[in-house]
């Protein structure tokens, strides 16, 4: 059966064409730089499958041959409920294939476009349920290296799954981490994979990566989500790149004064923004923990002692939080609130500590003996001095 060509060389499947035996094109998905994502069908029961198909032309160039066999391989160390599962791989007729489970839904650079920002409570649950797909992923040994909006999928809501629940794919630039070592078989040395607006420092150097440079990606997209846009947006990739290296973000409060973004909530997202990686989370769980705390910061207060925002920032799952004291205030006796004591005007935060009320009592109490200690202070100091002159005086004679 013949191919449809389209007008730049490159060739689309027709509807119809079986590729590996057994799946059939329907339409085509989408299309990018590497290649077009077909939706098709099983042959054996019709169910719905994702092809991805590399171009033709470019099936002879080494680096993007070895970038989507690499994608392959990536997929299928990767099991979760927020990634997408591998299903096949198929070498056909100069052809490069793999075969997808087939998400239905919208790309979240596509809701951002049409209504950027969103909910902060929707960006923060895409956000944690992005963190539940790269703790699996690097679990399993894996860095996306190109997270971003385009990148992650709202699944369409459906009777078994009515609420929100997202997919993050294309795991095309990935490394696969070998112990501390991470390989770089796809790339040539001190070469840039990665898209400037979403970009790491260490990513934009030329540095080797690890997992928290995804976890900079997400915080870019949490930002992105929470403002309306992405930290540094520049007019050109390079002038961007060297934001993310030089610049710090812009405060998501300030930018956005009227959206109510919490302090902590802004002090999570900028940690995940920081220069240096080891000034970030050390994993997406503790992000997401930490970003969890954050959501649920108006409901609660921080321990006395603790800063509010930074405590809920940094101290990830050690973070110890109460109820607030408004909330679950006890209620007094009656006769005790009708009691004639006024209440005092404050309380060391010290366990055990007087009040002041009775700090004050204690010092009436004690205000005659410490006048009589001073007199007898000043008539001994007075009989020394007397003493130690007469002594000089029978000295001398």
């Amino acid at each position: 059966m013949p191919v449809q060509a389209e007008s730049d060389g490159r060739q689309l499947l027709p509807r119809g064409r079986t590729v590996g035996g057994r799946y059939e094109i329907d339409s085509v998905i989408g299309e990018g730089a590497s290649g077009v994502v077909y939706l098709a069908r099983t042959k054996s029961d019709g169910a719905r499958v994702a092809l991805k198909v590399i171009h033709r032309h470019l099936c002879s160039d080494r680096q993007i041959y070895g970038r989507f066999r690499r994608e392959a391989e990536n997929l299928q160390r990767l099991e979760g409920p927020h990634l997408v599962k591998l299903l096949d791989f198929i070498h056909e007729d100069e052809l490069l294939i793999i075969a997808l489970e087939y998400v239905e839904g919208t790309s979240l650079d596509s809701v951002l476009s049409a209504a950027a920002p969103m909910s902060l409570g929707d960006a923060v649950e895409i956000a944690l349920q992005i963190c539940a797909a790269l703790g699996a992923a690097h679990a399993a040994g894996v860095v996306h290296r190109d997270l971003k909006p385009a990148n992650v999928l709202l699944e369409k809501p459906t009777l078994e799954q009515p609420g929100l629940k997202v997919r993050v794919v294309d795991f095309g630039l990935a490394k696969v981490v070998h112990g501390e070592r991470m390989t770089t078989g796809l790339t040539e040395q001190d070469m840039i994979f990665g898209t400037p607006e979403y970009m790491a420092p260490e990513q934009a150097r030329g540095d080797e990566v690890d997992p928290r440079c995804d976890i900079y990606a997400a915080g870019v997209m949490l930002y992105e989500m929470s403002v309306g846009n992405v930290p540094f947006r520049k007019r050109t990739p390079i002038a961007s790149m060297t934001a993310h290296l030089t610049e710090e973000p812009p405060s998501p409060r300030a930018s956005k004064p009227d959206r109510g973004i919490s302090p902590a909530l802004e002090a999570v997202i900028l940690r995940a923004l920081a220069k240096a990686p080891s000034d970030r989370y050390d994993s997406a769980r503790a992000f997401a923990e930490a970003l969890a705390s954050a959501r649920d910061e108006p409901r609660v207060i921080a321990v006395p002692g603790e800063g509010d925002a930074d405590s809920i920032a940094t101290s990830d799952t050690d973070l110890h939080v109460r109820t607030s004291a408004f909330e679950h205030a006890p209620t007094l006796p009656a006769e005790v609130a009708r009691g004639p004591v006024p209440a005092p005007l404050g309380r060391s935060s010290r366990p055990g500590a007087p009040s002041d009320a009775d700090l004050g009592v204690a010092a009436t109490e004690r205000e005659p003996a410490t006048s009589t200690r001073w007199i007898w202070t000043v008539v001994a100091v007075i009989a020394l001095a007397i003493g130690v002159t007469i002594g000089v005086l029978v000295g001398v004679r």
